[in-house]
């Protein structure tokens, strides 16, 4: 038996850390809030970054060839202007 992530309620194996909906989505939400709602992933092959959301790298994952749907990472201009120095 497994223990759900969120309420720590027993729970049948078949869902990877939560129990139910609810708690999947609580999950979520806290990850985001940890981690931020976009994660910069940067292809091996290319070296081009992607801004991925967090929930797609979660509940999908993300494989190499999937970053083409992904916008590339914007860097902002203090970030441009720090690699300049």
């Amino acid at each position: 038996m497994a223990r759900c992530f969120i309420c720590d309620k027993i729970y049948q194996p078949g869902r990877e850390m939560t129990c139910s909906d609810q708690c999947h989505q609580e999950l979520i939400r806290q990850l985001i809030a940890e981690f931020g709602q976009f994660q910069k992933l940067v292809r091996a092959s290319t070296g081009l970054a992607y801004k991925v959301a967090t929930r797609d790298i979660i509940e999908q994952g993300v494989r190499e060839q999937d970053l083409d749907q992904y916008p590339l990472w914007e860097q902002t201009d203090q970030a441009r202007r720090a690699e300049k120095i």
